[in-house]
């Protein structure tokens, strides 16, 4: 057993995949894709897994609920309600589809501490082309009006943005709106990834599917990404640390090319569960248990099946472009 785990780290971070379903169909985001066989959990079976994990981290974690669509799952927000109870720090993903006046009643009183919406236009027609669907962009902004209505002082609204060929010239505008706006609390921006439930493929970007996601005029990314820098140290709501935006120049100009200098930072603070159960440390290794076949969480963290884990991802040299997102974290 490794010295860090020896002396008792535990994961301060939980990602719970509530559900693969969504009503949309983003052109970065594939899940609309999953061949889900309706295995997925109970909100019960979730209840027991948030019991477990409390008593095994003291409450002391981040709990994200993520999809698909997490307001499509139907309890969701009890669920939400019953994790912020225990002493979590709770955020939540959506798309703002579902978010009306009474679901906007529902998500204040649950005691979620951060709802994150996925905005990647201040124009309507560019939204709603990258989701698939029309009318997603007036109902995402409907919903944030609406919860700032009744949202207290513990909810906080986050915008998401992927950037991406189609919504490159809008960045800095949606930047502004959002720093602007007294409902927003935050933005972030992340680089676009290869859409989930498709064939790995380093080369997906010069793929025909997928081309036109990837920003051609490199040198417009990097005016577009300084800016962002520039806003981000004039105090601006942007939440990436400017490295992040640094990051992201050298991963548009060489995406094929791009590796991370220090070791892969997963294994040690955070766990993701997905639909059917199964717990991963990295989610393109082995799982190390199943919440419902073992529900101790600290004997799995601790078992011998985790360090093999962890030993595969010191091990590991894959060009994991996760690690400019998600897990983003400065060099030293």
């Amino acid at each position: 057993m490794d010295k860090m785990i020896k002396n008792g780290k535990k994961p301060d971070f939980c990602d719970l995949v509530i559900t693969e379903s969504c009503m949309l169909k983003c052109k970065m985001c594939r899940m609309w894709q999953s061949n889900n066989d309706g295995s997925e959990l109970d909100i019960e079976v979730w209840r027991r897994f948030i019991d477990n994990f409390s008593n095994f981290v003291s409450g002391k974690s981040q709990v994200q609920f993520v999809g698909g669509e997490p307001l499509i799952k139907k309890g969701v927000l009890d669920l939400i309600r019953h994790t912020s109870k225990k002493g979590f720090f709770t955020t939540m993903t959506s798309n703002g589809y579902l978010v009306n006046e009474d679901m906007a009643k529902d998500i204040a009183g649950s005691g979620l501490n951060t709802i994150v919406f996925s905005l990647d236009s201040i124009k309507k027609d560019t939204h709603d082309f990258l989701r698939g669907l029309d009318g997603v962009y007036d109902r995402i902004m409907n919903g944030i009006e609406i919860l700032n209505k009744f949202k207290n002082d513990s909810l906080k609204i986050h915008i998401v943005t992927t950037i991406m060929q189609q919504n490159l010239d809008d960045l800095l505008g949606l930047a502004e709106w959002a720093n602007g706006n007294e409902a927003v609390n935050g933005i972030s921006f992340q680089a676009i990834m290869q859409p989930f439930f498709t064939p790995v493929d380093e080369d997906w970007q010069k793929k025909e599917e997928f081309s036109f996601l990837w920003p051609k005029a490199i040198d417009r990314v990097d005016h577009i990404l300084d800016k962002l820098i520039e806003f981000k140290k004039a105090g601006w709501k942007i939440t990436n640390p400017a490295a992040q935006f640094n990051i992201y120049k050298s991963y548009f100009r060489n995406p094929e090319r791009f590796v991370k200098v220090s070791r892969c930072n997963l294994g040690y603070n955070s766990i993701t569960i997905n639909t059917a159960g199964k717990i991963f440390l990295c989610n393109s290794l082995a799982p190390i248990g199943d919440i419902k076949e073992s529900p101790d969480i600290s004997e799995l963290w601790f078992s011998d099946k985790a360090e093999e884990v962890r030993e595969n991802i010191r091990n590991c040299n894959r060009n994991c472009k996760l690690l400019i997102n998600c897990f983003f974290e400065e060099e030293k």
